[in-house]
């Protein structure tokens, strides 16, 4: 089969690999669609924890080819997306449910063969039937899983506030869930005009450029500031100035994975007086069905996201793309 391969930090290729075979409880999918995200540049730079040779992708649908014996739910033909996360169940977290921090957590496309490719082996524990979606739709079963988690996380009240840095899809999928959990407003801010329309067509009360006036223009929104500030750019300035916004007893959320070694500054005496919570996520938690069902009743517009489609023989393309993100939305490989 064609595949990409990670073959070392800032290494790649695209080249013939055999055929997975297929352990008792995996089925063999044929990829149709895979996401490139954020985190496979993560990997690929070294920054990020993953093994190598690594075949990437963990955001990925398609059709099961074949199942193993032990597979009872599943059969050849299914149109299936791919819950990459892997855990032992035997651990303390796991025990606690808390499985994303498994201490033997293991995911595909990370520290397992993933979807960037033509076939993936995948155990029926990590699949879910998307029947009704598109494959397209399907390969964002992941992404709006893990914001489903990221809500989860900081809470969103009705008639919340909510400040996002960063209309990427990640952004705009987090801002299409806090509005489904009854924000009143919902302001968005990117550097990007084209990105910030579509944010405004999926349901923002608010766009706003960054640039020189941007603290005077929020200010002007919101005086007191908002109740959930959310980050999905990654940057560490803009995860800096988050306080600056947040209304006191506010939420903050560090979506956006910011490099390991980033530092910032905050104010312990600030979030003490003012009763500030911080919140983390990683990852999804179980979250998968209920991306599929907000998927499959347009509660999420994933295909919205979605700004090129390309072969998996254009990977180094896509790539490029990822690099320069003010040209581009969701890139998807499709087969």
């Amino acid at each position: 089969m064609k595949a990409v391969v990670f073959d070392a930090p800032g290494k790649f290729s695209i080249r013939e690999m055999p055929d997975p075979e297929i352990k008792p409880d995996e089925v063999l999918i044929a990829v149709k669609a895979s996401g490139v995200c954020g985190t496979d540049i993560h990997i690929y730079d070294g920054d990020f924890i993953a093994d190598y040779p690594l075949i990437p992708g963990h955001e990925f649908s398609g059709e099961i080819v074949e199942a193993g014996k032990d597979v009872e739910n599943f059969r050849v033909g299914d149109k299936v997306a791919v819950d990459p996360c892997m855990f032992c169940r035997k651990c303390s977290f796991c025990r606690e449910n808390r499985e994303n921090f498994c201490i033997n957590l293991q995911a595909y496309g990370v520290h397992v063969n993933g979807g960037f490719a033509e076939f993936a082996a995948v155990k029926e524990a990590n699949i879910y039937n998307i029947q009704g979606l598109s494959f397209v739709e399907g390969a964002l079963v992941e992404p709006v899983g893990c914001g489903i988690h990221g809500i989860k996380q900081v809470g969103i009240d009705i008639g919340d506030h909510v400040l996002i840095f960063g209309s990427g899809p990640i952004g705009l999928i987090l801002m299409q869930l806090c509005k489904n959990s009854g924000a009143a407003t919902l302001t968005v801010v990117d550097l990007v005009e084209e990105k910030l329309e579509l944010a405004k067509k999926l349901g923002a009360t608010n766009v706003i450029k960054a640039d020189d006036d941007l603290q005077e223009k929020l200010k002007s929104l919101r005086s007191e500031g908002f109740q959930v500030v959310i980050d999905a750019t990654g940057s560490p300035a803009v995860v800096e100035s988050m306080f600056n916004y947040v209304r006191d007893r506010g939420r903050i959320l560090f979506f956006g994975v910011c490099p390991q070694k980033a530092r910032i500054q905050i104010s312990p005496y600030d979030v003490y007086k003012r009763e500030l919570k911080i919140y983390g996520t990683f990852s999804l938690l179980h979250t998968s069905s209920v991306a599929i069902d907000m998927i499959r009743e347009k509660k999420i517009n994933a295909e919205a996201l979605v700004s090129h489609k390309l072969p998996l023989d254009q990977f180094d393309s896509a790539f490029e793309m990822m690099h320069n993100r003010a040209s581009s939305m969701k890139i998807i490989i499709e087969q």
